[in-house]
């Protein structure tokens, strides 16, 4: 990715999660069975109270998930903080799933020179060059239709050219580290040079993953972000230079030009897309634009919520279809290659500089009568990826800040930390400089140029270190040097990010092995170690990673710690496993070399913590992972759905039966498919009208599809044949026959 020609693109991204069943402050939803939280939303100990039954869900729940409640958040003593009131549904109880790289909040009427789209800004042709900007397809501000523009679509619906929006899915929706991001193509296009454009499918059963998700990505000093705009995460994927699915015509750019002649190189294997998501906004829309004023963050969010309900209200009282309501970020990226040895597609590659060191850092802020007041702000910085290249006999390391070094609040201007060093550690210890990043190469306008790339020409002394050396970032507070980031010379990662299993299925993951960015020269140690979330579901706020314990913290899968040994050469372990019971499983990777022998930690949170053997800080932000979701166990569901039919050939019963068991928690906890779909799931005739495309849409063959329903793939195989079973009676004409035995 960090070999040029790199195209560089800066704009918005608008993520409409369906938030009903994600929900930090209580626990209505039972991730284990994928179902609602019956022991919460019938415990007659809420208040106020809250009723909702399997007999009443279907009117009830949507009424209540739509009004305001009283949210209380206590301390780690049990006192209580300032509160807000906020529907259970959340800000998204309407979405649809879709993301996109441009804004749907506000896409006619963002404001006065607001971006909406995300186009291209400029592009690299040498490491260390000039940055192009004369080039048809580089945006220019002051000509609000120049440039290219790159956005994102899914699948097309069978016999169809109309391509879906791609979808982002939780595969444990009560967490925060666990989001894919499905997409079926790349496209790249300019209204005044539409001669110039990219036409790319990403790589057969790839999506986009959340990368690096740091939640200190922005360190918020003015208090203005809510929610998730503190936080910041890399999304990648690759483009296979397949003629078929690749098409380029560059017209009268250089660029283009550029990157269609590299493909033809030897160790090209296509395209590859990097960005980075961050300051996400909420409520965006220009209905929530007098809420904007409040200066408290609790009060803001109950102006929100309540602006939120009145619209919903009104529109389904009118018999309109509601408001979504989604979120928008900014986003940075880059268009470039994908070589040979990047084995992982949704992951950067190269060699990883990990956390090793906090930093701390003056904010300048005005308070009152224009005073200005100076405070010290802490933080971490994220992990970066560095490559080495020659060119013309000069060598460069090229490292990707893109998401590495906060901003300190909501204008978006990065942490001031001085001068930065970036240095080669030999094997005596020794610290050997490459070369110096000032504030000036690093603050928001020089980020924003380059996504965060910086190219450093490597002093000739210094090249013959780089192939065994370790490399380090510092800072160099009062003069001395603090490494902020550490190279981990061994490295693991997977594509399987996110592994769905049904009840007796063998799961398995492949873990990419790389040494300083390469193949390992020597055999190396991985410890694979199964977390649960903490705390245990059902309970609400999953943020947290813990062992199991046989207790509160029971396994998913039957997977011990134990360590593999991948041989040299190889660079590939396979880890392998079965379904204990449902529910959300992390399965982790430990570099020994970086970690050292020992058993990884009891819990790991969202904000890093230091192992005390190994002095090494751990975090969920930059732990190798991938995440196993076991669904439900219904292998018996197809049997008692026979009983029930053969009792009385009765399609009313049957009907009870499948909406109960399969389709009321998708009802109501995702109405998107009633207002947007125009599927009323809780319609026996909508349903039998539709039974072929439901059951087509629902094979298991479509999961890494954008067309595949349920979107959050939360169903089993068991619901699945009670589905197909469904479908054959009425096909049939409910015919009064008994169904065979299962």
């Amino acid at each position: 990715m960090l070999s040029v020609p790199r195209l560089f693109f800066k704009g918005k991204a608008s993520w409409n999660p369906a938030t009903g069943n994600n929900n930090d402050q209580w626990p209505l939803y039972d991730f284990t069975r994928a179902e609602l939280n019956w022991d919460f939303l019938n415990d007659p100990q809420q208040r106020p109270p809250i009723g909702i039954t399997p007999d009443n869900v279907r009117e009830a729940f949507p009424a209540w998930a739509r009004k305001p409640r009283w949210y209380q958040p206590v301390d780690e003593r049990g006192r209580p903080l300032p509160g807000w009131w906020q529907n259970p549904g959340e800000w998204g109880y309407f979405g649809g799933m879709e993301w996109c790289l441009h804004d749907t909040a506000r896409p006619d009427d963002a404001g006065p020179g607001a971006v909406t789209d995300t186009r291209f800004t400029g592009g690299l042709l040498t490491p260390g060059g000039p940055l192009i900007t004369s080039d048809p397809l580089v945006h220019h501000p002051q000509d609000p239709d120049s440039g290219g523009i790159i956005d994102i679509v899914g699948d097309p619906f069978p016999h169809s050219t109309f391509n879906t929006p791609g979808r982002m899915v939780d595969n444990n929706p009560d967490a925060w580290w666990g989001t894919s991001f499905y997409l079926k193509r790349f496209q790249i296009g300019s209204r005044i040079a539409p001669q110039c454009y990219l036409s790319g499918d990403v790589a057969q059963g790839s999506s986009m993953n959340s990368r690096w998700l740091n939640l200190a990505r922005n360190l918020n000093a003015d208090g203005q972000l809510q929610i998730a705009g503190v936080g910041g995460a890399v999304l990648q994927a690759c483009i296979p230079g397949d003629a078929r699915t690749l098409r380029i015509a560059s017209g009268v750019s250089d660029l283009l030009d550029a990157l269609k002649a590299a493909l033809a190189r030897p160790g090209v294997r296509g395209l590859m897309v990097r960005l980075t998501a961050y300051r996400t906004q909420y409520f965006t829309a220009a209905e929530f634009e007098h809420c904007d004023s409040i200066s408290d963050p609790n009060e803001r969010t109950t102006a929100q919520y309540r602006r939120l309900t009145e619209l919903w209200d009104r529109e389904l009282r009118e018999g309109r279809t509601p408001s979504q309501n989604p979120c928008v970020s900014t986003v940075l990226g880059t268009v470039g290659l994908w070589h040979e040895d990047e084995k992982v597609t949704s992951a950067p590659g190269g060699r990883c500089l990990l956390p090793s060191r906090m930093f701390q850092c003056a904010y300048e802020h005005k308070e009152g009568h224009g005073h200005e007041r100076t405070t010290s702000l802490q933080g971490w910085c994220a992990p970066a990826v560095a490559e080495t290249q020659t060119v013309n006999g000069a060598v460069f390391v090229s490292l990707d800040l893109g998401n590495s070094i906060p901003e300190s609040d909501s204008r978006g201007e990065k942490a001031n930390l001085g001068e930065l060093r970036l240095v080669v550690r030999d094997a005596s210890h020794a610290h050997h400089v490459i070369g110096d990043i000032p504030f000036d190469a690093y603050r928001a306008s020089a980020y924003e140029e380059t996504a965060g790339i910086v190219d450093i020409q490597v002093p000739s002394d210094v090249v013959p270190l780089l192939d065994t050396g370790t490399l380090e970032l510092h800072y160099l507070p009062g003069g001395d040097a603090v490494p902020l980031l550490t190279e981990s010379t061994v490295t693991a990662e997977t594509d399987e990010r996110s592994v769905y299993l049904d009840q007796g299925e063998p799961g398995s993951i492949t873990v990419q092995v790389r040494e300083r960015g390469g193949i390992p020269r020597h055999d190396v140690e991985l410890v694979v170690q199964q977390y649960v979330p903490d705390p245990p579901q059902p309970y609400a706020g999953g943020g947290a990673w813990h062992k199991p314990d046989g207790n509160a913290y029971k396994e998913v899968l039957d997977l011990a710690t134990e360590t593999v040994t991948v041989s040299a050469g190889t660079g590939r372990a396979t880890v392998t496993f079965r379904p204990v019971r449902p529910g959300c499983a992390t399965v982790a990777f430990f570099p020994v070399e970086r970690y050292g022998p020992g058993t990884p930690p009891e819990v790991i949170g969202p904000a890093p913590g230091t192992e005390e053997e190994s002095g090494v800080p751990y975090g969920i932000s930059w732990a190798s992972y991938a995440c196993v979701r076991v669904l439900p166990f219904h292998d018996d569901l197809p049997r008692r759905f026979a009983e029930c039919w053969n009792a009385g050939f009765s399609p009313q019963d049957a009907w009870d039966f499948l909406y109960r068991k399969v389709l009321y928690v998708h009802d109501v906890v995702y109405p998107v498919m009633k207002y947007y779909a125009r599927l009323d799931l809780g319609d026996k005739e909508s349903v039998d009208r539709n039974i072929d495309q439901i059951v087509a849409l629902a094979e298991r063959d479509l999961l890494h599809s954008t067309l595949y329903m349920p979107v959050t793939r939360e169903l089993s195989e068991g619901q699945r044949r009670v589905l197909k079973t469904y479908q054959g009676l009425v096909n049939k004409g409910w015919p009064a026959e008994k169904l065979g035995e299962w």
